[in-house]
């Protein structure tokens, strides 16, 4: 029971972190609507299979080069979607973003986040490695906690986001996804 609500508090928290893939919610819900949004948000149920994978069997520590790799091809695809989401803002109604542009685009934000297997390679490996049924209740209540948090932020945003004063608040959404992508590109290139 303890590895469930562990699981349960530690994906509650990373799905409303403030982070790339959150974010990428909020911009999705408020460009295109909620259905989008909630594709976005199963994203972890794709990617973080990979990072358990990779964490048990291979590594208990990510290395440094690897990691800074990760940074940058995330900050720039990060950078990419901020000028694709500015650039199109204008012809945003007649070409509507599909569910499964919204899925790629979160599932390739969150392959690209070092945070995510920095996560599974030190808290989420130390779970992992306790004996059976444990790893199993950890990851059981993870993936409700961070997809259905994420879930959640989709649908509230995805509610309002044909009102007038949204539309200003996907722009900005744009604008924070190119900082964090030249962030991510600045930590990168740290000594």
């Amino acid at each position: 029971m303890e590895a469930l609500v562990l699981g349960f508090t530690l994906g509650l928290w990373a799905g409303v972190n403030p982070g790339p893939l959150t974010l990428l919610v909020i911009r999705q819900a408020l460009s295109h609507g909620a259905r989008p949004a909630l594709m976005a948000s199963l994203a972890p149920l794709l990617t973080d299979s990979a990072a358990i994978v990779l964490a048990f069997f291979l590594a208990r520590e990510l290395p440094q080069g690897l990691t800074r790799a990760l940074e940058a091809a995330g900050g720039v695809f990060l950078l990419y979607l901020g000028y694709k989401g500015l650039r199109g803002q204008a012809t945003l109604d007649s070409a509507p973003h599909t569910s499964t542009q919204s899925l790629r685009d979160a599932v390739i934000v969150n392959l690209t986040n070092p945070h995510m297997y920095l996560f599974w390679f030190t808290v989420g490996l130390s779970q992992l490695k306790r004996p059976l049924p444990e790893p199993l209740w950890f990851i059981l209540g993870f993936y409700p906690a961070i997809v259905g948090s994420k879930a959640l932020i989709a649908l509230t945003v995805g509610r309002v986001h044909q009102a007038a004063w949204t539309q200003p608040l996907a722009r900005y959404s744009n604008v924070l996804l190119l900082a964090l992508g030249s962030y991510l590109l600045f930590l990168s290139a740290r000594p």
